[in-house]
């Protein structure tokens, strides 16, 4: 097991993991995060009118959307294991 402590009020205590279906499972909780973080950027995105900024926030909902491919892409794989 490892402690990760991000603060004082936040521990996480978490083990390490092999299992094609755990991992899988973290990958699904992983991607959704994702997706809400992208949603939110793309909300921001809306809201901001100056173009250059706009620019930018495009480029980061850009990177997001190739994160989540990455991540979907290993979520087939570890389930393709997982199932055969």
């Amino acid at each position: 097991m490892c402690r990760v402590v991000t603060d004082e009020e936040h521990e996480h205590i978490h083990s390490h993991t092999s299992d094609p279906l755990e991992i899988a499972e973290m990958l699904r909780e992983t991607l959704a995060e994702e997706l809400d973080s992208m949603s939110e950027l793309a909300a921001t995105w809306h809201m901001i009118e100056d173009e250059a900024i706009q620019r930018k926030l495009m480029e980061a909902v850009r990177s997001k959307q190739k994160t989540i491919a990455l991540l979907f892409e290993a979520l087939q794989e570890s389930e393709k294991k997982a199932w055969g």
